[in-house]
């Protein structure tokens, strides 16, 4: 009889052990690589999420591949957009089954993540649209890689594709990617690698020795290669240069201010009404965090302080301020606020609250259009009240006056120099802004760039402080950071300037804001009085100041607190209709990517299992009428178990083999390969005894199949059935294996 050929069968065994192994080596890869999205995407619900959908399509490749169905990469992304409108958007589907509206909600989530990445500051708050888009490009990514490696010359691809998935997040986050990531990644491409060339170099040392010294020379490049690279934050700063109005692309906004000022064009960003007896100023973003090369914004999280009301010292007054905004020309997810926005109605979509800094975000839409009324508070304490308030730099404050190493002597010992005669942390801050604005500085947005200062980070401040010529950046940066060498809580805001009047609305000034009146200012912490923010570059605004004596009026030159005051905790807003209302960030996946997507690896790991089983009840429930369906039964169950099939052999032939099995039922093998014999060969129409059904003998065959297979065998004939692979292509792949007559 025919047998295949051991050696054969040995080769086979081990490719098939090679390809699940570049499987496995390149999901490692993979995993590694999410972890640099920490920079860009906050939280860690989105990591669940991405991870769940990207094993369900590497499943999903893995099972159809076992079994032998084509078409592949369609049916897994057919899988993987089931599963993502499960988890996003359950009620665009008619039981699973996606509609029209599912793709429309798709494109609407993507387009808004969209915005939130190249216009919010990294790292971004892991909403919907934005854990949408990485769970889906992520799962895209594993079917991809899973076509690229059925086939023998890919290892090149595999490579840029790693390396573009390695880069993706650094040039967001504007962060240089961690070396030790790139080693480790380049080391498993180089496994991959390897494995594709190993087939050709076994027994052969002249074309082993090439390869092995040209991964050594490629891992070697890979641990000294990226220190020397160039700082990737540089690349990124320049990443989608915004149009004229600000925030409309770019990371970090600070980083992008300085282009926007001075671009040769301006835009009406906005215009605005409100009850303040002072025009107010706009924040957008909050930043917090100093690295030393520059200001980056911090997400909110329940340790940061209450802002607004809470906190406030009962002696000290404040009232309420009404602002009515009107966007022109800003499409942003941040939301222009006077500070601290306590109330926020008649926006469309939904919008978040940030405890740190009350900014606001757009959670599904942006600003493009938005009409909005904003009730903010306003302060009013009177420089004595000031004196007297002590901040205890407790666990919460540390990051507002944390520093990084090595700081220019220059910065503290102006900070010094500058506050010697002060004796409160309120004295210190109007030393401060009055040394920034009182004539020795320059307001300038080309100075920095022509004498290589631009910037925030300490060289440049030091360099600004040097050359006293600068913009709103380098006054808001240097008051900042000097107030924190003197242990004053400390950060920076961004947004808009008070706009200029253009005319009058039911008695109303009404303001303009254009991109020429983008600004970044110092806010700075008193305990009892909150945040407090002031205008250290000259020319802009008024510098803060309170009233030095209960109804002394504030000169004319002098910001009172009502422009430029401290925040506080906004109050959250019920939506009604269509109006959208802030709201406390969620992702709202969580309730339902675990148990989505353990319900498709479920399913997944089923749906083998139930065709085969339907298969066999249909062939045994018709057995005793037609035998040979028995006996199709019989093979499909053989090579479930690791038995081959050819659709050229004959019955006898194959029970031949069949029987080389341990603990196969002989004398049920041959009472069945009786029946089909006869059932196949006897003539028409001869008389003879009743034929057996045939049943009981396959049923007590394919028992003995079970009990003579290893554990192994078993869980792969019922989690991956051989059998369902077409007949037609298991045929052409027997018939192209090497046999040998025994």
């Amino acid at each position: 009889m025919l047998r295949a050929d051991p050696a054969a069968q040995r080769s086979m065994r081990r490719t098939t052990r090679d390809t699940w192994l570049d499987h496995g080596i390149l999901a490692v890869a993979f995993a590694v690589l999410l972890g640099g999205f920490d920079h860009v995407i906050k939280g860690g619900d989105w990591w669940l999420t991405t991870v769940l959908i990207a094993v369900l399509g590497g499943l999903t490749c893995a099972i159809l591949r076992a079994v032998g169905v084509r078409w592949v990469a369609p049916i897994a992304l057919v899988v993987e957009l089931v599963a993502l409108a499960w988890i996003f958007v359950p009620s665009t589907l008619i039981a699973i089954v996606p509609t029209p509206s599912t793709l429309q909600a798709f494109g609407s989530l993507l387009r808004v993540a969209n915005n939130t990445i190249v216009e919010e500051q990294a790292p971004v708050a892991a909403s919907q649209p934005v854990v949408f888009l990485l769970a889906g490009a992520f799962g895209l990514l594993v079917i991809v890689a899973d076509e690229l490696l059925e086939r023998p010359r890919s290892a090149a691809t595999i490579g840029a594709l790693l390396l573009a998935v390695f880069l993706t997040p650094a040039m967001i986050a504007g962060r240089t990617p961690s070396v030790w990531m790139f080693i480790v990644v380049a080391a498993l491409w180089l496994v991959i690698l390897r494995s594709r060339t190993r087939q050709r170099a076994t027994g052969n040392w002249q074309a082993r020795v090439p390869v092995l010294l040209v991964a050594a020379a490629a891992l070697g490049v890979t641990i000294v290669l990226p220190p020397a690279l160039p700082d990737i934050t540089a690349v990124a700063a320049a990443w989608g240069k915004p149009p004229p109005s600000v925030f409309g692309r770019g990371i970090n906004p600070i980083l992008q201010l300085g282009q926007n000022l001075r671009r040769n064009s301006s835009t009406v960003a906005l215009t605005y009404t409100t009850t303040s007896p002072t025009p107010p100023y706009l924040k957008v973003a909050t930043l917090r965090d100093f690295t030393g090369k520059t200001w980056k914004p911090s997400g909110t999280s329940g340790k940061d302080r209450f802002e607004g009301q809470v906190g406030l010292h009962q002696d000290i007054k404040a009232h309420e301020d009404t602002t009515k905004i009107t966007i022109k020309n800003l499409r942003s997810v941040l939301l222009p606020v006077p500070y601290p926005a306590e109330d926020v109605t008649g926006l469309d979509g939904t919008w978040l609250f940030q405890r740190m800094g009350q900014t606001i975000k757009a959670q599904n839409t942006d600003t493009h259009g938005q009409t909005y009324a904003v009730k903010s508070l306003t302060i009013q304490p009177t420089a004595d009240q000031m004196r007297q308030l002590v901040t205890v730099v407790g666990p919460t404050l540390k990051p507002f006056v944390a520093l990084p190493p090595n700081m220019p002597a220059i910065i503290g010992d102006t900070a010094r120099q500058v506050t010697s005669n002060a004796s409160t942390d309120y004295d210190k801050a109007l030393a401060l802004q009055k040394y920034l604005r009182d004539g020795s500085f320059t307001y300038s947005t080309t100075a920095p760039v022509a004498h290589g200062y631009d910037g925030n980070g300490v060289g440049v401040i030091a360099e600004f402080l040097k050359r006293k010529q600068g913009y709103c950046v380098h006054f808001s940066s240097a008051m900042a950071v000097m107030a924190r060498t003197l242990g004053i809580p400390s950060r920076v805001a961004v947004g808009y300037a008070p706009g200029k009047v253009t005319g009058s609305a039911g008695g109303k000034n009404v303001y303009q804001n254009t991109s020429d009146d983008l600004h970044a200012w110092t806010e700075l912490y008193f305990e009892g009085a909150g945040w407090i923010g002031f205008e250290p570059t000259p020319g802009v605004g008024s510098p803060t100041a309170f009233a030095e004596a209960a109804g002394t009026p504030v000169p004319d030159d002098v910001n009172n607190g009502n422009s430029l005051n401290k925040p506080g905790e906004a109050a959250q807003p019920t939506p009604t209709g269509n109006q959208g209302s802030a709201t406390t960030p969620t992702t709202q996946t969580a309730s339902r990517t675990a148990a989505a997507t353990a319900g498709g690896l479920v399913l997944l790991l089923l749906i083998p299992w139930l065709l085969r089983l339907a298969r066999r009840r249909w062939r045994l429930r018709d057995g005793a009428a037609s035998p040979d369906r028995l006996w199709l039964e019989l093979e499909d169950a053989a090579h479930d178990f690791g038995v081959s099939r050819d659709g050229a052999e004959t019955p006898r032939g194959f029970a031949a083999r069949l029987l080389d099995r341990p603990g196969i039922d002989a004398t049920a093998l041959e009472s069945l390969l009786h029946i089909v014999e006869v059932t196949r060969f006897a003539r028409r129409g001869a008389a003879g005894e009743p034929r057996p059904s045939g049943i009981g003998d396959l049923r007590a065959v394919l028992a003995s199949l079970r009990v003579g297979a290893t554990r192994v065998e078993r869980l792969r004939a019922v989690v991956l059935p051989r059998s369902l692979a077409p007949r037609s292509s298991v045929t052409r792949a027997m018939r192209a294996r090497p046999v040998t007559s025994h």
